[in-house]
């Protein structure tokens, strides 16, 4: 399925068969087995024993036992072939019965003692890594003084100062360290494994592991944890056989799809090894094998696509051999060690589609391996689709998104794979329809939805029978153990996930012959929609409860929205779910990516119904508010004045949505610097809020708050002063210290506080509303960012003006990060440094920031704005 890429250093001969593994002890530190990051020196060092075709043998193999560490460790010791020591500047743990000496240094002893090929190798001066690697304050010296002694051993000792100089070395030293002869095999080597795939790519840390697992004692099972076709299970078991050719005398693969075909195939071994004839009946064969494998060692059985763990554990040998399942089936817990096979890192991927096509860059075949979510068997199919057509990564990429099953079901003669990836998926969902069709409708809804886990909650939300079933634990857990079982989706306690290349199948096929405007109202898509209008949390507009199950509904809100679909029988549905998100993205800091959604859902509503219906107008006040939050401020009034004139004028000036409108508006006149107007009309709306709805209404405090900043724009600090302590104080009643309208409430105080000179007033209270918007909002929230841009201010009115630039280069740092370079609070920002660099006489970093920030400034919001 892949070409093999040759590593530097490998010969073209590297299928060659190898000499027998020996044990490789290595003696090491704890610390060395974590660092530095990301790979530690005992990582590089397994690696290396690995690549050798040995096995490693330290202290991370001991099982429970009744006994002492320190017997344990001579025991381990003695079954090992080759000592290696890896010391650094840390002296270790001692021995209980040898207080003045280290495990470490015990086993170099014993090492020494027994005559064991011995290789050494010391960490230098020069070593990278965190101080911890180097700190041994209780037995430094102890540890001086055993390097000390390795030099003056007599050996050769050799220095390392990374991780990689170590695996190459080790890996040098154990390719030039004479190997046993090796034992004459009983009967001549006997093994019907398939050939190996020439283009093997990556999976070295897979096979390692696979190689600890079966040289521990136990059967290791190589399985996908979320059991998808495709994945790379039979390869990569397949590659792990010719590597270690020399290790077996006996492999034999034996096809294990059907239960009732493996006592033939295990037949067939036993008469390959002169253990019975065809004339034997099957059990007899089975057991005469059972016996001759049980007395003797090196030898591999591969059961490969095995899905019943009870069907198979009745033929599985004793012995000292090994034995690989390759299953989609998760459930081997109690027969091996699970080593999940997942897809493709994304290198690997790369690797794989450039090796066969040239002219691929690199960013192309990122494009074609994400769009392939990384799955192996899709990604060789591409690839020599690619190389056969001469396509260009475009063309590829626009099939796949228009007939993504034609393109999947492509398969080339060279593939070792039997079917091609669509044909292999669709005799699994086939049997899953035949077999549990409530499991494949509810696979193929989670393929409407984005490749991201789908939380099991959101499926009880499904309308009919669906729902109900949804709604039942015990129903439900056998439907969601059928898929698991199956290795359709990677299931777990509280979400389902599909892989997206099954899912564009799934997607096809259930689309197919539903295009009609009739069956639009039952289709795939019109459920997804319905499903997330269903599901949806509470309205997250400073609603810090639903933002958790907002970020996880997130992703598929937006693939059910997505305007391929062209779905017309949900516009209302739809722009919902857009609003939400939009005001979602906003509330969590990031306005800008939910503006175009907002936009759009507004679109929506004004061709379905018209410019005042009230959808309509409800959207433009949402997508109003949200080009206010970017600082649009032009735009954000001019839709605001038509949106308040239309409520005016179809639902009367005291209804609750045209006040909302005319507290947009006032909003905007204050941003935009005509505090007159916005004050005129704030007291306005103030005053229809208090009757309509009553003193202590949200909206009521909304419209305090927004007078209060016209107020403090006028200058009249006093007032506004008064009636933002007066909001503050409601808003702690009614919703709490910790609420996001309560912190803007306080921050408006303090600004107030800051304006009438009480400055160290300000400044407590913008430090306790700054640490309460970190916790509640995160550190990077716009929000967050104004209480530390006004603290800032208080440094410097108290004359801290270093805290203060200090605070003000971190706000302003995050601010072009979140908002944009542009946006009118980082200018804000910058325009504060200006005045910090001045007061600690750094006037020429000023002067440029300076004429920078007001360059901006002219072109954003004008010369005659306040601001400039």
């Amino acid at each position: 399925m892949r070409e093999r890429v040759l590593a530097v250093g490998e010969s073209a001969e590297g299928h060659a068969r190898k000499p027998p593994a020996r044990r490789v002890f290595l003696s090491h530190t704890s610390e060395l087995g974590e660092l530095p990051k990301p790979r530690s020196f005992v990582a590089a060092a397994k690696a290396a024993v690995a690549k050798a075709g040995d096995a490693v043998v330290d202290m991370d193999d001991f099982t429970a036992r009744d006994a002492a560490p320190e017997q344990l460790d001579r025991e381990m010791l003695a079954e090992a072939d080759i000592y290696v020591l890896i010391a650094g500047f840390r002296y270790g743990m001692p021995v209980r019965d040898r207080p003045d000496v280290s495990y470490c240094e015990q086993e170099f002893q014993l090492a020494t003692e027994a005559g064991m090929e011995r290789l050494v190798f010391v960490l230098t001066e020069d070593t990278d890594g965190p101080a911890s690697l180097f700190r041994d304050l209780r037995y430094g010296p102890r540890q001086e003084a055993f390097r000390q002694r390795l030099h003056d051993s007599g050996l050769t000792v050799t220095k390392v100062s990374s991780p990689g100089e170590l695996e190459t070395k080790l890996l040098l030293a154990l390719n030039r360290t004479v190997r046993p002869r090796q034992t004459s095999m009983p009967a001549g080597r006997i093994s019907n494994v398939p050939a190996r795939t020439v283009a093997f790519t990556g999976r070295d840390e897979l096979l390692t592991g696979l190689r600890a697992a079966l040289c521990s004692g136990q059967p290791a099972v190589v399985q996908a944890l979320n059991g998808m076709g495709g994945v790379g299970k039979s390869t990569t078991a397949i590659e792990y056989a010719h590597r270690h050719a020399d290790d077996y005398d006996v492999a034999w693969w034996i096809p294990s799809e059907d239960p009732g075909l493996i006592a033939g195939h295990l037949a067939d071994l036993a008469q390959a090894l002169d253990l019975a004839t065809g004339q034997d009946p099957p059990k007899v064969a089975l057991a005469r094998l059972r016996g001759a494998l049980q007395s003797r060692e090196r030898w591999l059985l591969v059961f490969d696509n095995a899905e019943d763990p009870a069907a198979l554990r009745p033929l599985l040998p004793g012995g000292d051999g090994h034995v690989v399942v390759t299953s989609r089936n998760p459930n081997w817990g109690d027969i091996g060690a699970a080593l999940p096979v997942r897809e493709f890192t994304r290198s690997e991927s790369v690797q794989l589609l450039q090796s066969r096509c040239d002219q691929l860059t690199e960013p192309d075949a990122d494009r074609i391996a994400g769009a392939l979510g990384d799955l192996p068997l899709a990604v060789d199919q591409a690839s020599r689709l690619l190389a056969s057509t001469g396509w260009t990564a475009d063309t590829y990429l626009d099939l796949h998104a228009q007939r993504a099953h034609d393109l999947l079901a492509y398969h080339d003669d060279g593939s070792s794979y039997p079917v091609s990836l669509a044909a292999a998926w669709t005799m699994s969902f086939d049997q899953l329809a035949h077999e549990n069709p409530a499991a494949l409708n509810t696979l193929t809804l989670v393929a409407w939805l984005a490749p991201e886990p789908v939380p099991l909650t959101l499926l009880t939300h499904q309308a009919g029978d669906a729902g109900a079933a949804a709604r039942d634990p015990l129903a439900f857990a056998e439907l969601t153990a059928a898929l698991r079982n199956r290795g359709l989706a990677e299931v777990t306690t509280t979400t389902i996930q599909l892989h997206r290349v099954p899912a564009a199948l799934l997607r096809a096929r259930s689309s197919h012959g539903n295009t009609a405007e009739d069956d639009q109202s039952v289709a795939w898509p019109v459920i997804a929609v319905r499903l997330l209008r269903a599901g949806l949390p509470d309205n997250p507009l400073n609603n810090p409860a639903s933002w958790p199950p907002w970020q996880s509904l997130l992703p598929h809100v937006l693939a059910v929205c997505d305007p391929a679909r062209a779905i017309r029988t949900v516009t209302a549905e739809i722009g919902a779910l857009l609003t939400y998100a939009g005001i979602y993205l906003q509330t969590r800091g990031n306005a800008r990516a939910g503006l175009p959604l907002r936009e759009r859902a507004h679109t929506l509503y004004k061709d379905a119904h018209g410019d005042d219906h009230r959808s309509t107008l409800v959207a433009a006040n949402n997508l109003a508010a949200g080009l206010r939050r970017v600082g649009e401020y032009e735009r954000a009034r001019e839709l605001d004045e038509d949106t308040l004139a239309r409520r005016k004028r179809v639902l009367g000036e005291d209804h609750p949505d045209t006040l909302n409108s005319a507290l947009g508006l006032a909003l905007d006149l204050s941003d935009l610097g005509e505090y007159e107007r916005a004050r005129e009309l704030d007291e306005d709306t103030l005053a229809r809020r208090k009757r309509v709805l009553g003193e202590d209404h949200p909206d009521t405090l909304n419209s305090a708050l927004s007078l209060a900043i016209d107020l403090g724009g006028l200058g009249d600090h006093q007032r506004a002063r008064e009636l933002n302590e007066d909001t503050f104080t409601r808003r702690k009643r009614v919703l709490g210290e910790d609420h996001p309208d309560t912190l803007l409430a306080a921050n408006n105080l303090a600004t107030c506080f800051t304006n009438l000179g009480e400055y160290q007033r300000a400044r407590e209270l913008d430090e306790d509303t700054l640490a309460r918007r970190k916790r509640v909002l995160g550190e990077d929230h716009p929000d967050t960012l104004v209480s530390a841009s006004n603290l800032a201010i208080c440094f410097l009115n108290l004359g801290e003006y270093q805290r203060a630039r200090e605070l003000d280069e971190d706000t302003l740092a995050r601010r072009k990060r979140v908002l944009g370079e542009d946006h009118p609070d980082t200018l804000n920002s910058a325009h504060n440094l200006v005045v910090g660099l001045t007061r600690l006489g750094e006037h020429e970093r000023a002067r440029e920031l300076d004429e920078d920030t007001l360059a901006r400034r002219n072109r954003v919001v004008g010369d005659e704005h306040p601001d400039t």
